[in-house]
């Protein structure tokens, strides 16, 4: 038999290993769930500060002839009194009508298809079926003729013709079945032309809960060839796998949306980011200047998508 000696002197040998061996913690993992989180709570911070740089109207940009477009993907996470743009007859402008006209002077037209593409991303996030059907009505009326100047950039395409008349419909509106109908045609398009390609097919998408093989192969070609665009990211996991953790990798990226403000020039030059291709619109401009600060509203655009707002 073992004696009692020799089995206390045992005990405390185990005793000594257990006490001297260090612990190994697991160190906690930043989860999907707190990255949301956290994109939660600088889309709270976003909303406070991007109040500052509404106009009276909500709008952002007033300096510039595209205000509009950003002022109504604004307007899907922020109040924007989208009509201080849209005339008594139903025309649109590129900015409230209290500011001097962007035509001819800043721009060559009164409005373009741009700014008529979040005009419709506008309608159908605050559900606003009596604007679609003015805006419906204005078309036809002017034969899809929205302005003056440069032909190319007035006309509401039958893609947008499509586009405005589903909304219509899944609002509640007349079926005008023709125009839903009308086919698209999209191109592997860069720079701003990009943006508004994936707008208007992240539009459609939502509307009919699908989108087609030809808009998939264009979203995949555009997150390809711009990976760090938060915008394309969305588009492409929205579509092909459901999993955002890239896209909130890149809006957690402080080196264009600081934590704890909204950007400046001195962060990246452009206001919009979404709409530029990587280069020098993404780095840092005005650095000897006063920084102009941004409306931080691609970053609510993005994260009101994200968080399912």
């Amino acid at each position: 038999m073992i004696s009692k000696r020799i089995i206390y002197i045992l005990i405390l040998l185990l005793s000594a290993t257990m006490c001297g061996k260090p612990e190994n913690k697991k160190q906690p993992e930043i989860t999907q769930i707190s990255k949301i989180e956290l994109v939660q709570q600088k889309y709270n911070i976003y909303k406070n500060l991007s109040l500052a740089r509404q106009d009276a109207n909500g709008f952002v940009e007033v300096d510039k002839c595209d205000s509009l477009l950003f002022s109504a993907l604004l307007g899907v996470a922020l109040p924007v009194n989208i009509e201080a743009a849209r005339d008594s007859t139903g025309q649109w402008f590129r900015r409230p009508l209290n500011y001097e006209a962007c035509y001819p002077n800043g721009a060559k037209s009164t409005i373009s298809r741009d700014m008529l593409i979040g005009v419709l991303w506008y309608i159908w996030k605050n559900k606003d079926l009596n604007m679609a059907e003015s805006l419906f009505s204005y078309g036809v009326e002017h034969f899809w003729i929205m302005g003056e100047g440069a032909a190319s950039r007035i006309y509401f395409t039958p893609a947008l013709q499509s586009v405005l008349a589903e909304i219509i419909y899944k609002l509640g509106g007349y079926n005008h079945y023709v125009y839903r109908a009308l086919p698209q045609a999209y191109f592997k398009n860069t720079d701003f032309e990009a943006h508004l390609d994936i707008l208007l097919i992240l539009l459609k998408g939502e509307l009919l809960n699908a989108v087609s093989d030809t808009e998939k192969d264009i979203i995949e070609h555009q997150r390809t060839r711009m990976p760090g665009n938060p915008l394309f990211q969305y588009a492409y996991h929205k579509y092909f796998d459901g999993d955002q953790g890239d896209t909130i990798n890149l809006l957690l990226n402080t080196k264009y949306f600081p934590a704890d403000r909204l950007p400046t020039t001195h962060d990246r030059c452009e206001s919009w980011i979404l709409q530029r291709d990587m280069g020098d619109d993404w780095v840092p401009c005005r650095t000897d200047e006063v920084p102009i600060i941004h409306s931080g509203g691609d970053f609510l655009f993005i994260s009101h998508l994200i968080l399912g707002k």
